[in-house]
């Protein structure tokens, strides 16, 4: 009877051993199970943000090149018209000196070329900001002015912003588009651009004194010119943030961390 009692003892703290052997064999495959799912899970999603990334840079390329052909064109093609035009002008002013009218087209003409090599410029990117960021936003706001639409302000802390030069078109893009979408929508008359450097970061500053919107509203959507701004941050690493609110205009802030880079491929 006492023999029954130790084996029966022995079976269930076998049985017991083996239950427990069983659960923890089974929790550890589990956690293997889950942690191998969550590796494959965080893979997929690199994967598909690489891949979203590789579309992006594609399509963005795609435009610069779209813009560089078109650039192009306006020069060799309307600027080489425009050009010999200016010739024969100057032909025919020789004869009539005293033609205020001769001497008035000849300007028009030459105010002309002036403004296309200007348009050229701002679509043929890599041309302007050789000159330096700096020079590019002035260029931009000096063109906004022109337009007898507007007044703008701009200040600066730098007179230098190190990136590379794909770095740095997409920025140009980003404040051409900023600048676009105040002409388009914001319906104001002032636009003030801010260039400041605090610690290691560089913070851009577009603000306008137009209608705004509301950014929060279940029926705002936003633009292919807002979206625009974010990807080409995005590609480039920095941050762009949008607040507006009606009747009290737009700031679209850009902030990106200044990089030691090669100095063949910096943007000066």
């Amino acid at each position: 009877m006492h023999i029954d009692k130790d084996i029966i003892v022995i079976a269930v703290v076998a049985g017991s051993i083996f239950i427990a052997m069983f659960g923890v064999t089974t929790f550890l495959i589990a956690v293997s199970f889950t942690k191998r799912k969550r590796r494959l899970l965080l893979e997929r999603e690199v994967r598909e943000a690489y891949y979203q990334k590789g579309v992006l840079q594609a399509q963005l390329e795609m435009q610069e090149h779209t813009f560089n052909i078109i650039s192009q064109d306006i020069h060799d093609n309307v600027g080489q018209i425009l050009s010999l035009a200016k010739v024969n002008l100057n032909l025919l002013t020789l004869e009539q000196k005293e033609n205020e009218s001769f001497q008035r087209i000849k300007e028009l003409v030459a105010n002309a070329i002036a403004e296309l090599r200007h348009l050229g410029t701002g679509y043929y990117a890599e041309r302007l900001v050789e000159k330096g960021l700096v020079d590019a936003i002035r260029h931009q706001l000096n063109q906004l002015e022109k337009t007898g639409l507007f007044t703008t302000s701009f200040e600066t802390q730098l007179e230098n912003v190190s990136m590379e030069k794909n770095d740095l078109i997409f920025l140009y893009r980003m404040m051409q588009e900023a600048i676009n979408n105040v002409i388009r929508h914001s319906a104001a008359d002032r636009v003030t651009v801010s260039l400041l450097q605090k610690n290691d970061e560089v913070h851009i500053r577009i603000t306008d004194n137009g209608k705004g919107f509301a950014l929060t509203h279940k029926d705002f959507k936003p633009g292919i010119g807002l979206n625009s701004i974010r990807q080409r941050a995005e590609m480039i690493g920095a941050k762009a943030d949008i607040s507006s609110t009606p009747g009290t205009g737009t700031v679209i802030h850009l902030s990106f961390k200044q990089k030691a880079y090669d100095k063949n491929s910096v943007g000066r």
